[in-house]
């Protein structure tokens, strides 16, 4: 579609880009109420939040999926005059929340070094070898028979 000046004098002409398409076709209603969605994003937030306190790597990234979409709808209905207002308070609030959320998180690699001394046991020990026996037929030379009296 080409959108130039509009031939037509009214907006909403046949070549006018402001046309819109929604209410020339039937829609059919959700099947599912609007509070039970309202329920279903509260509850997934809710995830999210205590999830990432705990730490789950998951349920940090839904978090952030959802507070990512959160502020996203709130800007996208806001009115056209307290839009950037709206969408600042929805960006401090999830901020807010994210610190338990996110809470551990850093971009530092996790190192843990491991030194088990209790485990260990010191002892000394003397190895000495032993002397050889001398031949039986020869005695040795700092050896004297016992004087008997």
């Amino acid at each position: 579609m080409i959108y130039g000046p509009s031939p037509c004098p009214t907006p909403g002409g046949p070549r006018s880009p402001r046309r819109s398409h929604s209410t020339e076709q039937p829609t059919a209603p959700l099947p599912i109420s609007a509070s039970t969605i309202y329920t279903l994003w509260q509850a997934v937030g809710l995830f999210g939040l205590i999830g990432g306190f705990l730490r789950s790597s998951g349920a940090r990234l839904t978090w952030t999926a959802w507070g990512a979409a959160t502020i996203a709808m709130v800007h996208s209905t806001a009115p056209a005059d307290g839009r950037t207002i709206a969408t600042a308070l929805a960006v401090l609030a999830w901020t807010a929340a994210s610190t338990l959320a996110l809470r551990g998180l850093t971009l530092r690699p996790h190192v843990s070094t491991h030194i088990h001394n209790a485990g260990h046991h010191c002892a000394l020990q003397i190895h000495l070898p032993s002397p050889t026996a001398p031949p039986a037929d020869e005695s040795p030379a700092n050896v004297l028979p016992l004087q008997q009296r």
